[in-house]
């Protein structure tokens, strides 16, 4: 039996598939070097009663490696209303204009971009 000419060469199609996606997965740098990746063809038969046909079903399916997750780092507190809140740390960041927020009227909580300009932080 050539796999190839099998169903008008859909098995070897099917294969082909899952195997360059099997390919993709090992070579994508999201994933784990060292997870293990899997092609299966499966050939289901099922007979007539006199055993003179068979109806071949085959499923091609491959199991590959799932991304790596992605690790953040998250600054928590909470605002005035006690509502806790939080946003992502990033170093390069953590002192842009954007990023600070104003002094709050009445704390007697500078900024660090206001303290900076101001001449108060050196």
């Amino acid at each position: 039996m050539d796999l190839a000419k099998m169903a008008g060469g859909a098995v070897q199609e099917r294969f082909d598939t899952e195997f360059q996606r099997v390919l993709d997965n090992i070579m994508d740098p999201n994933t784990s070097t060292k997870a293990k990746r899997k092609l299966q063809l499966t050939l289901t038969f099922a007979t007539d009663e006199n055993r003179e046909i068979a109806l071949v079903t085959v499923d091609a399916k491959s199991t590959i490696a799932p991304a790596v997750g992605i690790a953040t780092k998250f600054l928590m507190d909470r605002d005035l209303k006690g509502r806790a809140v939080g946003a992502e740390f990033t170093q390069a960041r953590l002192f842009e204009e954007a990023e600070v927020a104003p002094s709050e009227p009445g704390t007697g909580k500078v900024s660090y971009l206001e303290q900076k300009q101001s001449g108060g932080l050196k």
